[in-house]
């Protein structure tokens, strides 16, 4: 009989959308149950009022008297990221802290060691202008382009143009990202595309050292991955005014 771990790991492999569910109160306090999308049991028993329109993921929820806490089964998200210099490392290590798997790729033999990266981090010494034929990049929900140079940018940015919309940042001044773009155009990308790219990559934090730059980076991928537009949480304080 397959055990709450052989379930999830096989939900894993899906990209239908799965639930743990966990009861926190009553009579049944600790049982757990998988569910799929549309609400079907796929390990341990039903729960009395349960129904997939009342799921919060990651969130306590109540079906029927039955209080509940709603995981999603998912895998953790996967971010590429296009160098290995200074601020890549930075980049890689704040990854790592929210959870992301990360891969690195560089040309450069001498920049993708064990010494330089987490243990975590998969390197990958690639040429820059084919590395694609080495990777399934349609595995990545995150693209990072960090290169050394504008050449090696475009060359980056070539072979990630079937992987729009997902999140693609590039790092650079004003005028090597204009000179990318402007590049880009010329090999007949669109507007619209274009318009996806984040460019130059990051939040406007004032960053100035290579972690400073991480995370601003880091922080613009997460809050465009959960559709957030990064502003001041201030502005949605709540403010009684007097009547």
């Amino acid at each position: 009989m397959e055990c709450i771990y052989d379930i999830m790991k096989d939900r894993l492999q899906v990209t239908e959308p799965t639930f743990l569910v966990t009861i926190v109160s009553g009579p049944r306090q600790g049982d757990r149950a998988i569910y799929n999308e549309a609400g079907h049991v796929l390990y341990g028993d039903a729960i009395e009022g349960f129904t997939p329109n009342a799921i919060k993921p990651n969130a306590l929820c109540v079906f029927g008297t039955t209080e509940c806490f709603v995981e999603p089964v998912e895998k953790n998200p996967s971010v590429l990221v296009l160098g290995a210099g200074h601020v890549s490392r930075a980049i890689t290590d704040l990854l790592l802290f929210i959870g992301c798997r990360v891969t690195v790729v560089d040309d450069r033999p001498e920049y993708v060691v064990p010494e330089f990266f987490d243990d975590r981090v998969t390197r990958k010494c690639l040429p820059l202008d084919n590395f694609g034929e080495f990777l399934s990049l349609d595995e990545y929900n995150g693209f990072i382009v960090v290169t050394r140079a504008h050449e090696f940018d475009n060359a980056c940015l070539k072979q990630l143009r079937e992987q729009l919309p997902t999140y693609m940042g590039v790092m650079g001044s004003q005028k090597r990202v204009h000179y990318a773009l402007e590049n880009l155009k010329a090999h007949g990308w669109t507007q619209e595309e274009i318009d996806m790219i984040y460019a130059p990559i990051g939040l406007d934090l004032g960053a100035q050292t290579p972690e400073e730059i991480a995370l601003s980076i880091v922080s613009e991928y997460l809050a465009v991955t959960r559709g957030k537009k990064g502003q001041f949480l201030r502005r949605k304080r709540v403010v009684e005014h007097e009547s």
